[in-house]
Parts: structure tokens; C-alpha cells; sequence
């Protein structure tokens, strides 16, 4: 079981080793150091002839200040655009919320199954596999983001910065959703019960009665659709979606939440997950909640609309 935190830990290099540098070369002048890759998967993610500029003239060195500014305000407006998303819906969309709605309802007809299918098929090897949810769509995911960030900025790579960026944007807004909702539904955990229909809403203190949807299925697909999004490969979205699902997989085997408690979790992931890779385009549509926007002033705060 010890050795999932190495998993995690070097995530972050394997990332960076695999759309990079696993064969590169080096350029110097009397300003800059260049890291150059060739033939990989980074010129998806990477510009296509430097992975590196280290700027040691700082009277060229970028504001660093000013890009942070900049990812600020787009993090609070991805959020408000995330808030104010149902406000855009078309029929189309409703249909697709109507449609998932139904779907989840029906996994709850196999809930008490599947549980007990879980439960009595245990095993040591699977103990191991499935230990993946004590890591990953927890805090470790953060910390992953946030490196995957700060390395882009420290090195000045913008793809990196912002596929950082918007790995962060996921988890957090996806996260705050499945709070909301928790406490919302505020229903009963597996091992607190075995009835899979018993509901307390409003729970605020009782971890029991917080099961649906699952927060770590969820910022675990948020988190994976960003990465997986980033690079046009199908073995990199296998390998990020198949991270993502064996974390469901885990809270299940663990007893800790129902299937349909996972099936939401994920479809809210990975809703909040394209939401966020996809804002940009949007935005520059001038959709309704790029038009929208925060204000906030000396003693006033508000919304603005944008013609």
C-alpha cells in the first residue's frame, strides 16, 4: 500500500518527462538557456522548438506579477461563469440534464448489488489498486495542480501556466458544486446503513449522511478532462480517465459510497472539466456568462453586464 505515494509524488515529473523532455538538447547565448525537445508528445502543450527560455536579462524578464493578475481575475470569472452556466442552457442542454438525471436514476435500482458485490470480493492485490483514493482526488491533486502551475510560470512556458490554471479551476469549482449538493441531499453513506434510499439533508457536521455525490470521483474527473483535453492522444486520455475511474472504483470498494453516488460525481467532473478547457472560446463568443462579470468596489459589489 506504500507505494501509491510515489505514484502520486512523481506524477508531476512523469508529466513533465512525457510531454517534454525525454530527448532534448541544449542552446545557450548570452541572455537566455534553451532546453530543446524533439519528436514528442509536447509540441501539443509545448512551443515547437523550446521547451525552455530562461530569461537571465531581467530587463526582459516578463511581469510576473501582472500574468498572476491576470490568472486571478480568470479564476474568479470561470467561477461566476460556472455559477451562472444553467442561465445559458438551451433545450438541448436540458435535454442532456434530463437525460443524465434519468440514467442516475436508474443506477440506483443496482446500488444495493453492486455494493455487496464490492464488499465480497476483496482481496490484498485489490487492496493495493484501490488504495489510489487515499491520494488522488484528495489534496495531493491540488498540490499537483499547483506544481503543474508554478513550474509553467517559473520556466515562462504559457501552455504549461494554464493548463495548471485551469487543472486548479477544475477542482476547486467542481469541489465547491459536490459540497453544495452534499448537504443538499445529505444522503446516508453505505456503512452507516443499508438502506441506499435515506436521506437527512442539511448535515452540516455528520460525514455520514454526505454521500452523494462522491467528491473525490468528482475533482478526480474534473482534474483528469482538463489533462486529458491537453494533449490529442488516446493513450494520454486513457491514462487519465482510467486514473479517474479507478478513484470511483475505489470509494466504492471502500464502502464509502453507493454506484449512483460515483455516476454523479463523475458527471459532474467531467461537466465542470470541459466547462473550464472549453471557457476561453466562449468567452471570446461573447456568451452570456462572458458578458456577465463581478464587480467589486470600495463597500459595493454586484454583477456587470457587458454589451
Amino acid at each position: 500500500m506504500r507505494f501509491f505515494p510515489i505514484h502520486i509524488g512523481t506524477m508531476f515529473l512523469f508529466l513533465i518527462q512525457f510531454v517534454s523532455v525525454p530527448t532534448a538538447s541544449f542552446a545557450q547565448d548570452s541572455t537566455h538557456t534553451y532546453l530543446q525537445p524533439r519528436d514528442t508528445l509536447s509540441n501539443n502543450l509545448l512551443p515547437n522548438n523550446s521547451l525552455v527560455a530562461v530569461n537571465t536579462d531581467t530587463s526582459e524578464m516578463t511581469d510576473t506579477s501582472s500574468v498572476f493578475m491576470q490568472d486571478l481575475i480568470h479564476f474568479v470569472r470561470v467561477g461566476f461563469g460556472v455559477a451562472v452556466a444553467p442561465l445559458t442552457f438551451d433545450s438541448r442542454d436540458w435535454h442532456k440534464v434530463g437525460f443524465s438525471i434519468a440514467g442516475m436514476a436508474l443506477l440506483f435500482t443496482v446500488d444495493k448489488s453492486v455494493k455487496q458485490w464490492a464488499l465480497h470480493n476483496q482481496n490484498k492485490t485489490d487492496d493495493f489498486l484501490f488504495y489510489l483514493d487515499h491520494y488522488y482526488g484528495k489534496g495531493y491533486s491540488m498540490i499537483f495542480t499547483w506544481g503543474l502551475y508554478g513550474y509553467g510560470a517559473l520556466v515562462g512556458n504559457e501552455k504549461l501556466r494554464k493548463l495548471g490554471r485551469n487543472a486548479t479551476e477544475a477542482f476547486v469549482f467542481s469541489g465547491a458544486i459536490t459540497g453544495a449538493i452534499k448537504l443538499l441531499v445529505g444522503r446516508r453513506r453505505p456503512y452507516a446503513g443499508s438502506n441506499h434510499l435515506f436521506f437527512r439533508p442539511f448535515q452540516f457536521s455528520n460525514n455520514d449522511y454526505q454521500a452523494m455525490p462522491s467528491g473525490h470521483t468528482t475533482v478526480s474527473f474534473a482534474v483528469s478532462t482538463v489533462m486529458a483535453k491537453s494533449v490529442d492522444n488516446i493513450y494520454w486520455k486513457i491514462f487519465w480517465y482510467g486514473f479517474a475511474a479507478m478513484v470511483g472504483a475505489s470509494r466504492i470498494y471502500h464502502n464509502k459510497h453507493w454506484l449512483s453516488d460515483v455516476a454523479v460525481g463523475a458527471m459532474i467532473g467531467y461537466s465542470v472539466g470541459s466547462y473550464v478547457v472549453n471557457y476561453d472560446r466562449r468567452h471570446a463568443g461573447g456568451s452570456l456568462s462572458s458578458r456577465l462579470h463581478p464587480y467589486f468596489g470600495l463597500g459595493r459589489f454586484g454583477l456587470v453586464y457587458r454589451f
